[in-house]
């Protein structure tokens, strides 16, 4: 069968994030060719994009594409003999084994989850900013599978949370969704995709394209504290917007700060009248002062500490800061970016 190389790579491209790293069950690293889609399904993930084929099969992931991507010509040819998959172009010659023991009870899933999104009435609209809302939360979710559901972008009405009980992210959506809790690793993946509608089955959520690609990922199970987290939430008042100059303070007191791994690195901040002051330091080794100039704050002195990795992540999406202090609940920076409030908390 004669291929346009590009769009069979598109689509590849499309499948690969459903590609295991590491070989699970064995049809977990490969692409599965079943006539109509290429699918792929690593227990977590399952990807299925509409691409029509004469043949019926699956090739390992990784070796397929690149074997793919070296290719110069516009068209191949790939047809399935003796359990072969082989690759004809006018420069390249290949063949890849399609012989695996799982292949059979992995399409069998995949088609459990065509099945279930096939249902009269199944798919819902998705708002229309809300892989912009995921996007922006997302990096505020736990890295540490050991948390549960911090682990998720979770969503509710028209409300996007996620934390990892150090930060907290909250985006407004502009129409409401049914509950979900979307793992932040699959969330990653996702915000790549222009999904336009939702469903949700047992232990699934699905989402697809107006193109017909499918992106499905297991839900996590569990109580998402949403009424905790949003009493902590404000509206925005006597906001000051932080100098750009920020982001590049944080890389390089990440050089600095204490710390064998990325995530474990603390900077502490102080904003007082007409300035930021920003220090880091290792066990006396090392340590930096970097001062920005802030003429437009005039108010009490305030301290928080902060890992220069997470802030120059929120300052990609904020500079807008407004100060909450005085009240009931610990004192907090918001950062706000129209229907977007990141929070930190502050020191006692």
């Amino acid at each position: 069968m004669k291929i346009n190389r590009q769009e069979l790579l598109n689509i590849l491209n499309y499948c690969r994030p459903g590609l295991a790293v590491r070989e699970i069950i064995e049809e977990a690293v490969r692409f599965i060719f079943t006539g109509k889609e290429v699918t792929t399904f690593n227990d977590k993930v399952c990807i299925i994009a509409p691409f029509e084929t004469d043949f019926a099969c699956s090739v390992h992931g990784e070796e397929f594409y690149k074997i793919l991507s070296s290719i110069k010509e516009d068209e191949v040819d790939i047809e399935v003999v003796d359990n072969q998959m082989k690759i004809n172009a006018k420069k390249t010659k290949a063949g890849l084994s399609t012989i695996i023991g799982e292949k059979e009870r992995v399409i069998g899933l995949i088609a459990n989850l065509q099945t279930s999104t096939k249902k009269k009435g199944f798919w819902k609209k998705l708002p229309e900013d809300f892989i912009k809302g995921i996007y922006l939360c997302m990096f505020s979710a736990s890295k540490d599978m050991t948390t549960g559901v911090r682990c998720c972008v979770a969503v509710k009405g028209d409300k996007i949370y996620s934390t990892d009980n150090l930060r907290i992210s909250k985006y407004l959506l502009s129409s409401e969704t049914e509950e979900m809790l979307i793992p932040a690793r699959d969330a990653a993946e996702l915000v790549k995709y222009d999904v336009k509608k939702y469903g949700i089955s047992n232990g699934w959520i699905h989402f697809i394209t107006n193109e017909g690609v499918m992106f499905n990922c297991r839900t996590m199970v569990g109580d998402y504290p949403f009424g905790t987290i949003s009493k902590f939430f404000r509206e925005p008042e006597n906001e000051l917007i932080i100098p750009m100059e920020m982001k590049e303070v944080m890389k390089a007191a990440a050089v600095v700060a204490e710390g064998d791994v990325e995530i474990a690195k603390t900077v502490e901040v102080t904003i007082e009248k007409g300035k930021i002051l920003c220090k880091s330091e290792d066990k006396g080794k090392k340590w930096m002062i970097k001062e920005v100039d802030f003429p437009e704050y005039e108010g009490d002195k305030v301290l928080f500490y902060v890992n220069p990795g997470f802030f120059a992540q929120v300052l990609d999406k904020s500079t807008s800061l407004f100060l909450v202090q005085g009240e009931e609940l610990p004192d907090k920076a918001v950062f706000t970016n129209e229907n977007f409030q990141h929070l930190l908390a502050l020191p006692v």
